[in-house]
């Protein structure tokens, strides 16, 4: 959308000025990051972006049989295997709240064996908790809350049968969003109301609640949509559970097996910045980590050259591209050691493999939402449709790619199932 775009785009902005203000140093002047110091004998398991579907989060970490038992682990089943979770665990499909407490509840049982990485989606809710960002991320009518997640974070009531009416309207409303095609400019926001004139300046700007069939419901849809979004943010401030766990867990980048594990990527300028910057990607983690609370966040990444490289890390796609293995092997030569750069962030139906196997991009769509039907608000069941959008059907079974990362180098992918004709 429009409003990923800009800061995506200011973003790269920021650190290509820092740059100019602070060179890259010459090839003689490059110091390493420094490598953790770990056995190398580990494989790997490396499962890519969720995105709200906790029933295949599920299906993988039980395929690969890491655990003793999915819903209560206790017992780490192979002493020469870690995980990393690729970040996005959140958005699009409507069991976010259900995906990010599994992950948890597995960094939480082994620490030492399961890492957890920010992706851009995690990154966004957290800028959201401040108070000073009006125009919020999940505003967006596409890729972000799906409207059926919201049930899972009204905790402090009982789920009435007028809430099922209200998210049966706002998934109808977003298909005559979708049918008119008024997502894509001027975009409509998933807000209660029409945003003050400062974030929507065009008069053509709606909000969701414009697109509600019923005009007798409009109201009660305004009311409990601005209920809903509020208990959303509540759930990940920082006196939350939720909220804790991700400020002390989630990671930006992670080195394991001289592979380094970011979400998005790491462009050149990024690359200097970091290794001139820090000794270590922890000493990166920790800063970000000091900088997590619902207070620092926002502020942090758009006014501390760190955030800005952060934020840079989690949405640049740059390593995709043709003619970018050339810029990978020299930045390999600033953190010497490395020798793959594994991302996730973006999507392909399969797993890719790049530059002789030094870059790896993970994110094969292995949330059924995202991977039926994109970034809409489409349900399970008989697809709906309004005006000239019809819903995809949500595929039943867990389809996608995962690695498995041998102590050697060699890379084996898992399939998933087969979705039945």
């Amino acid at each position: 959308t429009m409003l990923s775009w800009t800061a995506h785009c200011m973003a790269n902005i920021a650190i290509f000025c820092f740059v100019l203000i602070n060179p890259i140093k010459g090839n003689d002047d490059y110091f390493n990051i420094v490598i953790p110091q770990q056995s190398l004998d580990r494989e790997i398991y490396v499962i890519g972006d969720l995105h709200g579907d906790v029933e295949c989060a599920r299906y993988w970490v039980n395929r690969i049989g890491v655990i003793d038992d999915i819903e209560n682990p206790k017992l780490w089943l192979k002493s020469d295997a870690s995980l990393i979770f690729m970040g996005d665990y959140i958005d699009r499909g409507p069991f976010s709240h259900k995906t990010l407490f599994f992950v948890k509840s597995l960094t939480d049982a082994f620490p030492d064996r399961v890492t957890a990485l920010m992706g851009n989606h995690e990154m966004e809710i957290l800028k959201d908790r401040h108070q000073s960002r009006k125009m919020k991320y999940f505003y967006q009518s596409t890729n972000v809350i799906h409207p059926s997640e919201y049930v899972n974070h009204i905790n402090y009531r009982d789920w009435e049968n007028t809430d099922d009416l209200v998210i049966d309207l706002l998934l109808n409303a977003s298909l005559l969003v979708y049918s008119e095609k008024t997502n894509e400019s001027p975009p409509v926001h998933f807000s209660p109301e029409k945003l003050p004139q400062a974030f929507a300046p065009n008069p053509k700007h709606k909000c969701i609640v414009d697109f509600v069939e019923d005009e007798s419901k409009k109201e009660l849809v305004r009311e409990r949509l601005g209920e809903y979004q509020k208990a959303y943010l509540n759930t990940f401030m920082s006196s939350s559970p939720l909220g804790k766990w991700m400020e002390k867990t989630l990671k930006v980048a992670h080195i394991e097996n001289n592979i380094l594990f970011t979400h998005g990527g790491i462009q050149t300028a990024v690359a200097s910045q970091l290794t001139s910057n820090f000794s270590s990607i922890e000493e990166l983690n920790e800063e970000v980590a000091n900088n997590l609370s619902d207070e620092n966040f926002f502020p942090f990444i758009i006014q501390n050259p760190t955030g800005r490289i952060v934020e840079n890390m989690l949405y640049y796609r740059g390593n995709h591209d043709e003619g970018a293995c050339s810029d990978l092997l020299e930045n390999f030569q600033r953190w010497g050691g490395v020798h793959v750069l594994a991302v996730g962030h973006t999507p392909g139906a399969h797993i890719r493999r790049k530059c002789g196997d030094q870059f790896l991009a993970l994110d094969s769509l292995l949330g059924r939402w995202i991977r039926s039907s994109g970034g809409f608000h489409c349900s399970q069941g008989e697809p709906r449709s309004r005006g000239k959008f019809k819903c995809p059907r949500i595929q039943k079974k867990c389809r996608g790619q995962i690695v498995k990362i041998l102590p050697d180098g060699n890379i084996q992918v898992l399939d998933g199932q087969i979705e039945n004709p």
